[in-house]
């Protein structure tokens, strides 16, 4: 039995906890001992509390940097794992990933093997800061030797680390994709509406770019498309301004929030995600398993979810976003044919499965070796 222990910087209910999730669950399926830090509560700490996983809330850590509190942050984490004594201390996002390394460093090689889940860099490209790129890119090569295995979410996450010199030939780094619960066959539905029905699942945040998505329909003829947005956040009144201005409230609808997407996924014939940079997104990875075509921002990961005129389409401006919802509005023939292009791509590369499992195999390679310590 392996002991392992989780730790994520929000419970804020995004890729990279639905991710934690799922492991949580998995590895205590197999009988591992299972725990969870994170720095509040909210969805991932309540929903790994019904597992019947014990939750340590860290209250200092905090996304910004503090030196204050992630210093507290630091002392906190290490006198768990001191606590706990976990074999493995598996760290997703960068804030928690920085913390779960500085704390752990004197105990690496010798009790605690360190898991590093990249959800994509905090340097990378589409980052709009330039000094918290620089800076993180900094600090990410002070505890990359911190670091017993990376495991990169897509092949663009582990370039951009070679690239930016944090993942160097010494590290051990590798490959897994995210994937997504598989749903019941009868739950997909290829056929196309008209109007054509389009869906974004995505928080509103500076991250994401509602904005451009709804800049591309306004053009198109009002009788042809119905937008649904999925999410709430911060930018999530701006973009409902925006709708209002442009008099596109007949076609655009918000509807806030939803822990449970799966009748979006149904009842919608083209899934759109519209980003400024991105690891792999789980929302992709998801519209995929319900056949569903992707247009997709070609930024990060995207290009290993979305091939063009295969699954969907890759756009890189406004104009383009337009030029592809307008092929699917002008051609419903091909929403099935990209739908079953989709499922088939999910079905091979992308099911929860095969993710947990490669990720579980991992962590026997790294158990193996701090048993024979």
């Amino acid at each position: 039995m392996k002991k392992i222990l989780y730790f994520i910087t929000t419970s804020e209910w995004g890729g990279a906890s639905r991710y934690v999730y799922n492991l949580c669950r998995f590895e205590k399926e197999k009988g591992n001992k299972v725990y969870l830090a994170v720095g509040s509560r909210g969805k991932l700490s309540d929903k790994v509390e019904e597992l019947g996983i014990q939750v340590f809330i860290i209250n200092s850590v905090k996304r910004n940097i503090d030196p204050i509190n992630d210093l507290k942050s630091i002392l906190r984490i290490r006198r768990l794992i001191k606590i706990l004594k976990p074999d493995i201390i598996h760290l997703n996002s960068s804030k928690a990933g920085v913390i779960g390394r500085v704390a752990c460093q004197d105990i690496r090689n010798r009790k605690t093997k360190v898991v590093f889940t990249v959800h994509g860099w905090a340097f990378t490209d589409g980052v709009p800061c330039r000094l918290k790129k620089s800076l993180f890119n900094y600090i990410e090569k002070k505890v990359s030797s911190f670091t017993d295995l990376f495991i990169c979410v897509s092949n663009y996450d582990k370039f951009i680390g070679k690239r930016n010199r944090v993942l160097t030939p010494e590290n051990n780094a590798v490959v897994i994709h995210n994937g997504a619960v598989a749903p019941q066959i009868t739950a997909i539905n290829y056929s196309s509406h008209f109007p054509i029905s389009l869906v974004m699942i995505a928080r509103f945040s500076k991250q994401k770019d509602q904005e451009s998505l709804i800049r591309a329909v306004s053009t198109l003829p009002r009788d042809s498309y119905h937008l649904t947005f999925v999410g709430a956040g911060e930018t999530l009144e701006h973009n409902k301004e925006i709708v209002s201005k442009l008099q596109l409230d007949m076609n655009i609808e918000f509807v806030g929030f939803k822990e449970n997407v799966d009748k979006f996924l149904i009842n919608n014939d083209v899934f759109i995600l519209s980003t400024h940079y991105e690891g792999l997104p789980i929302s992709i990875i998801e519209a995929l398993s319900y056949g569903l075509p992707v247009i997709a921002s070609n930024v990060g990961g995207n290009d290993e979810l979305v091939e063009n005129n295969v699954n969907g389409y890759l756009v890189n401006s406004i104009y383009e976003m337009n030029l592809a919802i307008r092929k699917l509005i002008n051609n419903p023939s091909e929403v099935k044919r990209l739908g079953l292009n989709s499922q088939k791509k999910y079905m091979s590369e992308f099911t929860l499965n095969r993710c947990m499992k490669l990720t579980d195999a991992q962590y026997n390679l790294l158990y193996r070796k701090k048993t024979r310590i």
